[in-house]
Order: C-alpha cells, then structure tokens, then sequence
C-alpha cells in the first residue's frame, strides 16, 4: 500500500530523488557504490530502491504505510460494536463504558473518536442523530427569545459570600428574569431584567427589543420561543401580527431548538452570574449592563469565526445605508 503524503521539497530522498538514483544504476550504469556517494545515502538503501523499482516501477519509490498486517492485539469487531452500541443506547462517556466492559478508558475513547462520536454533544440527545446546525442569512430573518430565572441578591450578600450557615436569613427576596434576544446571523443581543416573566412584561420588552434592533439596522422577520405561557398569550401573539413578525415555537420539551439563546444563557451564568460573590442587586445589575456591552462589541465567537457579533453585523454586504454599531 503506497502513502503518497506530501514531503519537504527539498529532502533528500522523495520519490523524484529515488528515480534519479536508479537511472543512474540502471541507465547510466553507475555502481551502486557510486551512486550511494553521489546521493550520500548507504549502498543498501540504493539497492532497496532498484529492487523496489525492477518489482513495481514508480509506484515502488512511494512510501508505503507503517500499519502492520495484522494487529493481534486490536479490540475485536464484535466489542467495537458493543461500546459504539452502549453510547447510543445510553449516551455513557468512556470510563462508564470502559468499566462495564473491563476496557481502559483510552481505549473506548479511541473507538469512539474513530467512529465520529468521541463528543456527547456531537449528537441530539433526543434521536442520537448528529446535529446539524444551521445559521440564516440576514440579520434579523430570526431572532430567538427566552427568558431565564435567577435568585435574587439581598443587600450584603447571599450564601455564596458568607456560606450557608453564616448567611443571615432574609424572607422574600425572591427571584429576576433576564429577558433576552439573540439575532440568529449575528449573535447580537438585547436584554433585560425584570421581577415577572408575565404577559405583559414579556410583549413590553420584545417592543423595546425590536425598535432597539431597528435602530441599528436589523428589521425582525420571525422570533422563535418556547411554550411558555407569556408566549402563548394573546397579547404577544397580537403584538408580533401588528408588528408583521412571523411568531415560530420550539418543538415541546426540546430546548435545544432555541440554541442559541440557550447558550447564551450558559456564557452569562459562567462569565457574569457566578463570576463573582456579588453583594447586592444593584452591584450585579449594573455589571450586568456592562457584560451585554462587553458581549455585543468585544467578545469573540467562534461561530462568527473569532469576530464580534457588532463587527459581524457592520462587515455584512447590505448595512451601506444603515447605522453602524459603534463599539
């Protein structure tokens, strides 16, 4: 089997190289001696290449692969297929696997990264099926909104400052809903905290979401939510008709329809939410604000290929007549 892997285009001995030396033993009749000098290589490497040359031709100056002929000690067929068989069935990582099978840990890890499932989050966890992720267009062809729900913070601090035990005991505080918007092409979001996740509280933001989006050159084609009951309520379901935004569901218990908002709501859990021991409301608030700044204008994505969301908005084709997002 050849391996015709590129080489460094000067290296001694690539297959260009090799033919030259044997048509000096072959044709110009040079010793093999003489030859091994003019290429300084060994007499026995110029005998290997003429013997390969006389037996295949030019194909036999190829590098052939390193893999053995037999390997007696690879994990046999039917075990491969178990531990591929395991993961789909019941989504198990390796060391899980490897200790129901008596198997080494990097050993099942291997099986499946050559199988294309070395990952969990490689496949949906509902059908097992890979993943296709999909990104629109245009800015604004699909805005994904939800809402996620945090403890609030008492004044001096909560548990996570003083500990569970040491904590003072205060009634009532309750929790915020963070309602957000992620433009589905750029990342761009808009949000905000409120006490309720009502009606009325959700439709008075998406109102302000969308002049706000309007504002920088994003018109709203559609919006995509979850079952929850301020989205199914007449008055969002009004709003979005008047405001000629096609109004879109996830499929039930299926969240994963709404990634992007949901991973959004991941990064502001681990980069602002617990970030820090906050002391109060008003100081998590008000880092709050400057996190969806920093979010918007100076962190990185690597679904936008390491840009910002407003870099990625202001480099689009069609934004010539439109405000440019400033940072």
């Amino acid at each position: 089997m050849s391996d015709r892997r590129p080489q460094h285009p000067n290296a001694r001995l690539t297959p260009k190289h090799r033919l030259n030396m044997v048509r000096c033993v072959l044709n110009k009749q040079w010793s093999v001696e003489a030859t091994a000098d003019r290429f300084q290589v060994d007499a026995k490497t110029v005998r290997k290449w003429v013997r390969r040359y006389n037996e295949e031709g030019e194909d036999g100056l190829c590098d052939r692969s390193s893999r053995p002929k037999c390997s007696p000690n690879r994990t046999p067929r039917h075990v491969r297929r178990q531990i591929l068989r395991m993961r789909k069935t019941y989504r198990w990582g390796a060391d899980h696997i490897g200790h129901e099978l008596g198997l080494a840990a990097s050993t099942v890890q291997n099986i499946l990264n050559a199988a294309g499932v070395g990952r969990l989050d490689s496949g949906d966890r509902a059908t097992r099926e890979p993943v296709v992720r999909y990104q629109r267009d245009r800015p604004g062809e699909l805005v994904h909104v939800d809402i996620k729900k945090i403890a609030a913070i008492p004044d001096g601090g909560g548990w996570r400052t003083h500990g569970r035990l040491e904590a003072p005991t205060r009634q009532g505080v309750g929790y915020r809903y963070l309602h957000s918007a992620i433009d589905d092409r750029t990342r761009i979001v808009y949000s905000e905290t409120h006490d309720d996740e009502k009606a009325g509280t959700a439709v008075a933001f998406w109102h302000r979401a969308v002049n706000w989006y309007a504002s920088i050159g994003i018109r709203i084609e559609r919006v995509l939510t979850d079952n929850g009951s301020c989205y199914r309520s007449r008055h969002w379901i009004n709003y979005n008709q008047l405001a000629g935004i096609k109004v879109k569901k996830t499929r039930p218990y299926r969240p994963q329809t709404n990634g992007k908002i949901e991973r959004f709501h991941r990064i502001l859990l681990e980069e602002w939410a617990y970030i820090q021991d906050w002391t109060s409301e008003l100081q998590r608030e008000t880092a709050y604000r400057g996190f969806i700044h920093f979010y918007n204008n100076h962190r990185s994505h690597g679904a936008l290929k390491w840009a910002t969301p407003a870099a990625t908005l202001n480099q689009l084709p069609h934004r010539d007549n439109v405000p440019v997002m400033h940072n």
